[in-house]
This record gives C-alpha cells, structure tokens and sequence, in this order.
C-alpha cells in the first residue's frame, strides 16, 4: 500500500500493461485505484 502511493507520488501518469490470458490481478486493480484517486492519466497497453 504505502509503497504505491509513495510511487504515484513521483509520476506524472500510468501505463497499464494485462496480460491478455491471466487478465487484471488484484494488485492491478488495486493500483489502478490509486492512480485514479490521484488523478493520474492512465494509459491502457
């Protein structure tokens, strides 16, 4: 958790990468989360 926020702290937007067979994982979805509470730009690859 503090780990995530501390990073979305340092950026200035998110490339989201998913892979195709295993799909979105909790952790993505969960740092996805935070980006958007950040308002973050997210890019989706």
């Amino acid at each position: 958790g503090g780990e995530v926020e501390r990073g979305l702290t340092m950026v200035d937007g998110v490339l989201l990468l998913v892979d195709a067979s295993e799909g979105p994982l909790p952790q993505t979805r969960f740092v996805l989360r935070k980006a958007l509470g950040s308002r973050l730009p997210v890019i989706l690859v």
